[in-house]
């Protein structure tokens, strides 16, 4: 298979000889795969190029087997370099489709989404909001079925000022016979968090407490070490 320049981010990188580069991107077109940089060290044809990580590319390759090579790669736009705190959000979101997505599927409305939330984190967008809309898509893209406008039991809208249990891998049940395997939330949480229009701290922490523990469910027992990077940075700003 032969590709030519379709929009990628680079999710991760690593060495590989004295030379080269082993590269896992997300594309547009063609999702999750890894592609090896061959001679990206030194390579004049693509001084300049520095393969980092929230810059958007257009990139070239030839895949023969389940480790594509790259022929040719254009950075789209030269951004801004990210705050340490948006650094750390963007390896949390590099890290859960590293584990979650996968290869050689496409999800575009996923790769839109992510374009606009590095953008987003440039222009200082609040990270706490932003990353909510993210799990979301992310959730509703890997279809785990997540539902934000109507009581699943009785299908009728759902109201702000009304309280619901939000069974996993069900919804938003507002009298459930039983509480096993859910969390308490609002009825606005939920509609807000669905609009795209989180503002009150109360509501951005329950979908934040929402999203999270459906991830988890997913992403299994081991640890997401950009979190454990994220309370490590806080600490650190503590002390100073």
């Amino acid at each position: 298979m032969k590709v030519e320049f379709t929009p990628c981010y680079i999710l991760h990188r690593r060495d590989y000889s004295e030379s080269s580069l082993i590269l896992e991107i997300f594309s547009r077109e063609y999702g999750r795969l890894n592609l090896i940089a061959k001679g990206a060290k030194r390579n004049k044809k693509q001084q300049g190029i520095s393969y980092n990580l929230y810059q958007k590319y257009h990139i070239s390759w030839i895949a023969k087997s389940e480790l594509g090579t790259l022929t040719d790669i254009e950075l789209v736009r030269l951004s801004d370099s990210l705050k340490p705190k948006f650094m750390m959000a963007g390896f949390y979101m590099n890290e859960i489709m590293l584990r979650l997505l996968h290869k050689h599927e496409a999800h575009p409305e996923l790769f839109d989404s992510y374009d606009l939330i590095i953008n987003q984190f440039i222009n200082d967008a609040s990270e706490q909001i932003v990353l909510r809309y993210y799990e979301k898509i992310l959730l509703q893209t890997l279809g785990y079925g997540i539902i934000l406008d109507h009581e699943v039991e009785t299908g009728e809208c759902l109201e702000a000022d009304k309280d619901y249990f939000y069974k996993f891998d069900y919804g938003p049940v507002l009298n459930p016979v039983n509480r096993d395997s859910g969390i308490n939330v609002s009825g606005k949480t939920l509609l807000e968090l669905d609009a795209e229009i989180l503002s009150d701290l109360k509501n951005i922490n329950e979908a934040k407490l929402l999203l999270r523990t459906i991830l988890d469910q997913h992403l299994g027992d081991r640890p997401l070490a950009s979190r454990e990077l994220y309370q490590a940075y806080i600490k650190n700003k503590k002390s100073v």
